[in-house]
């Protein structure tokens, strides 16, 4: 991990992830940190005193250090990914392992240095209580022997119409599947009228499915 000191990056992320909208009042002070791929972000040995805004990059996340389970956390959505929300409330929280699988971009400020007022701010509550509801979202997913059609539609129902899904790859490895055995369950949301197969790997959300 490396703290970046390049006020045009800096700002270039300020703007793309419309981070002042995360906000009531005026911005912390963030310090720019950036992650080598294999770099941990957070361990249950060595936890953060940072709490990050993940704004660039892709994350494996998983609970054994041999890496049996894992969850890739993506940033080229909509939302900021937070790391650090569950140690702002609780301190005693034992955080996962969380490693960059590319080079990863954050947004950073210390928790002991900013925990009231964090805790005071209702827009950044508001954030928080969304990345804490996706993470709950991904621990039930993790814990039940769903089948793969039942994790891809509870997935949707949590995109945006408008919303590009690509990287079929990528998604199927975090999944334990093949990308033929991905895309067949596709191809069925796309006959539902859920999706919509743009290009090769590329899919549009149309609509979110029904339950």
């Amino acid at each position: 991990m490396e703290t970046l000191h390049n006020p045009m990056l800096y700002d270039h992320y300020i703007e793309l992830r419309q981070i002042q909208r995360l906000f009531s009042g005026d911005l912390p002070h963030f310090l720019l940190l950036h992650y080598a791929p294999g770099d941990l972000l957070t361990n249950p040995f060595s936890p953060s005193d940072y709490l990050q805004l993940v704004v660039d990059g892709e994350l494996l996340l998983y609970d054994m250090p041999d890496e049996n389970s894992t969850v890739v956390i993506r940033t080229d959505f909509h939302r900021v990914n937070i790391l650090g929300d569950m140690e702002l409330l609780d301190m005693s929280f034992t955080p996962l392992f969380v490693q960059a699988k590319t080079d990863v971009y954050t947004l950073a400020v210390y928790l002991e240095q900013h925990r009231q007022r964090l805790l005071a701010d209702p827009l950044f509550l508001r954030c928080l209580c969304t990345s804490l509801a996706e993470k709950l979202n991904g621990a039930v997913m993790a814990s039940n022997q769903m089948t793969l059609r039942q994790k891809v539609r509870l997935s949707l129902r949590h995109a945006e119409p408008g919303q590009r899904i690509s990287g079929i790859g990528s998604i199927a490895e975090s999944l334990n599947v093949s990308s033929r055995q991905l895309m067949r369950v596709l191809k069925e949301f796309c006959d539902l009228g859920v999706l919509s197969h743009e290009k090769k790997g590329s899919y549009l959300v149309l609509k979110k499915p029904e339950m």
